[in-house]
């Protein structure tokens, strides 16, 4: 409950009772799971496979969804009951469904945080601080992506930064705020199809070795993604990177042999705190721009725990089970983070409603998106 208590509003936790509902008043033995691709389609038959060789009390059906909105839609109307989803997707299914939380995941870390983002510098940039980042140079990880846009644009909507207008135009406000960035994808046609999208969001970005894919919304670009980004700032074409708060020890240690990994050193950078001051790297947990919650099972308000029930019984057969099937485990498969995300150590409860486990930080940054309308 460590999670829940720090994110909820004072006097909050008084209504926590009234949110849950009584299991004894449903009868329904089935659990319906909307799962997205073959693989999690197969793991799911195998769950409910051996949930009944275990003789589990109820009985797993998977349901195929076409995406994760067909799924919202799909336990909305009731042809399935639940679903695994991300913190984006758990924010419209409650905005724009109704629909709440039975479980949430449990990292190692943290209960219910799955990661950081963080804004990384370097050490020697100077003038440089988060409540002054007008015509600075920014690297991003992707257009579109929780860590490289909607958490560090929803802080400078909400800071007052930068203001999105009528318009609701992110990418010319963004592009207007910013000297030069690399913002991969931002100039695709899925993201820009009018092709008016400002050119300084792809001028950080540097393609691959022939110059060719420049701002590809894919590893082709070398500034994609959260090392690609922190590889930005490390050469120098960016001053501020967004990335995961362990990114760069994913970088570090010889675990990347790309030269500028190599040349990486822990004091040569720093994070840049909210309220304007500097931290160093290990100092992620008190500052950070958000706590990204971790996955979560969303389904209708009545079913919230029943599902839990079913759940914990499956969690407490196949949960650390190390022969035979594994709950959190997706090996075999040929994907991950199947049905669960494989970093999964535990699934917990959640009595409160999905904007407490979204956290009142995170949810502000997704709120300053609705114009661009979530449902």
């Amino acid at each position: 409950m460590k999670r829940l208590e720090r994110n909820l509003p004072s006097g909050f936790l008084l209504l926590l009772p009234l949110l849950s509902v009584s299991c004894v008043s449903n009868p329904k033995t089935t659990v319906s799971w909307c799962v997205l691709s073959d693989a999690e389609e197969q793991k799911c038959l195998d769950l409910a496979g051996n949930a009944t060789a275990r003789n589990v009390r109820g009985t797993l059906q998977c349901v195929r969804g076409l995406s994760t909105r067909d799924c919202m839609d799909k336990i909305k109307n009731g042809t399935a009951d639940a679903a695994s989803m991300f913190a984006d997707d758990i924010y419209a299914a409650g905005l724009c469904h109704g629909l709440e939380l039975s479980a949430g995941e449990s990292h190692n870390g943290v209960d219910g945080i799955g990661y950081y983002v963080v804004v990384m510098a370097r050490r020697s940039t100077s003038d440089l601080s988060l409540l002054e980042m007008h015509e600075r140079s920014s690297c991003h990880p992707g257009i579109r992506t929780t860590v490289g846009w909607t958490v560090p644009i929803g802080y400078l909507v909400n800071t007052s930064q930068i203001s999105v207008g009528e318009q609701c135009n992110f990418p010319r406000a963004v592009g207007n705020f910013f000297g030069y960035s690399c913002v991969p994808g931002v100039k695709d046609p899925q993201h820009d199809p009018r092709g008016n999208n400002p050119k300084n969001l792809c001028e950080a970005c540097i393609g691959d070795e022939n110059d060719r894919h420049i701002c590809a919304n894919n590893h082709k670009e070398r500034h994609y993604g959260e090392s690609g980004a922190l590889r930005c700032v490390a050469e120098n074409l960016g001053d501020v990177a967004f990335v995961k708060h362990t990114t760069v020890f994913d970088n570090m240690d010889g675990k990347n042999q790309e030269s500028w990994a190599l040349d990486l050193e822990l004091e040569d950078l720093k994070l840049l705190c909210p309220d304007g001051t500097e931290a160093g790297l290990d100092e992620y947990e008190r500052c950070h721009l958000a706590a990204v919650p971790t996955n979560a099972v969303v389904v209708r308000v009545e079913d919230k725990c029943r599902v839990w029930k079913y759940l914990e019984r499956l969690q407490n057969v196949f949960g650390n089970s190390t022969e035979g099937f594994s709950l959190f485990s997706s090996a075999g498969y040929g994907e991950s983070d199947l049905l669960f995300s494989d970093a999964t150590h535990h699934l917990q409860r959640v009595l409160g409603s999905y904007t407490s486990w979204l956290g009142p930080t995170y949810t502000t940054m997704l709120q300053a998106f609705e114009c661009e309308g979530f449902c």
